[in-house]
């Protein structure tokens, strides 16, 4: 599936929020970019393929004003004069192309990794796809799981299990392989219309109500970064965010405001 990216735009000779981030919060910023707009005529101009790394970079340079990170800042991109300005979070989700997955016990999500011929629980076969070693969602993946963290070494030294190197690609994959078991976020397989279904775990389907209401325990967050001081623009697009529009469009996004 192909990402239609969309510039959100207000007037001629409006105010432009320039922004980019991570890959699987790019559909995200245009997704809130058009009730914002709508809302305050600043146009949202959404650059994509920039990943977390590179979107902080820009930052600092001044090239874009707000970055929708996976990863914390670091002690030196503080440095450079970013801060940390708002939180995001999403359900982290198992996603599939099984077209009706039973679910999986938490405890077991490990050793479909590493083993010779993992099948769902119907005899179908079953695909892991990791992420490169450095990704964000490799680390959650870890951090999330029992066994993980040496689930996913053991898997790396298997020639073939593929490996999706953005985010984008990781969804492309997980629509087109079958049998099909990847880490994801809600919020990217909602707002991309992926046709993917999700993996209850532990009898629990992954939801947003769910997540609020702490039944589904596996979440994501997106870090909001911008330059000190921050565009009036920026600080326009935050006061949306709280706002009861600003909140329901992120909840439409399978996102909740998770403060500062």
């Amino acid at each position: 599936m192909m990402l239609a990216l969309m510039l959100c735009a207000g007037p001629a000779g409006a105010e432009v929020l320039r922004a980019g981030g991570t890959g699987g919060a790019t559909a995200l910023l245009v997704h809130l970019g058009r009730p914002f707009t709508a809302q305050s005529g600043i146009a949202v101009d959404v650059v994509p393929s920039l990943g977390s790394g590179g979107s902080i970079a820009a930052a600092a340079d001044g090239m874009i004003d707000l970055v929708v990170s996976a990863r914390p800042l670091t002690a030196a991109e503080r440095a450079r004069g970013l801060d940390a300005v708002a939180t995001l979070r999403t359900p982290f989700v198992l996603a599939t192309s099984h077209p009706a997955p039973s679910g999986l016990a938490a405890g077991a999500v490990a050793g479909m990794f590493v083993a010779v011929k993992p099948a769902w629980p119907d005899g179908a076969v079953l695909r892991p796809i990791l992420r490169p070693r450095t990704e964000t969602d490799t680390l959650v993946l870890a951090a999330l799981f029992p066994g993980m963290a040496a689930a996913l070494e053991q898997a790396r030294q298997r020639p073939d299990l593929p490996v999706a190197a953005t985010d984008q690609d990781n969804a492309d994959l997980a629509e087109h392989l079958e049998g099909s078991l990847t880490g994801i976020t809600l919020a990217q397989l909602v707002l991309e219309g992926r046709a993917l279904r999700l993996v209850p775990l532990d009898g629990v389907t992954p939801s947003l109500a769910g997540f609020e209401a702490g039944d589904w325990r596996y979440g994501r967050d997106f870090i909001l970064i911008a330059r000190r001081p921050a565009a009036p623009a920026v600080g326009r697009f935050l006061q949306f965010l709280h706002s009861e529009a600003g909140r329901a469009a992120l909840r439409a996004g399978a996102c909740l405001d998770g403060g500062a």
